[in-house]
């Protein structure tokens, strides 16, 4: 879904402008794609997308999970 990953490169964008870090820092390209093809619908299916762990979940998962919801 190109319209999802688009709106998840924005949040990402947004947040690494916030945090003043790169954004492939908060998430790659190819971690994003994944999240659009696979729409994950909560912390465990997170934690399946490859360059998500634990601490990326918990740090971002509430919002990625709105965003894909």
């Amino acid at each position: 879904d190109a319209r999802l990953f688009e709106t998840l490169r924005a949040w990402r964008a947004d947040l690494a402008r916030e945090q003043g870090v790169p954004a492939f820092v908060i998430l790659h390209d190819k971690t994003l794609r994944e999240l659009a093809s696979r729409r994950p619908a909560s912390l465990p299916e997170l934690l399946d997308i490859p360059g998500i762990g634990q601490s990326k979940a918990e740090r971002y998962g509430e919002a990625l999970l709105r965003i894909l919801a």
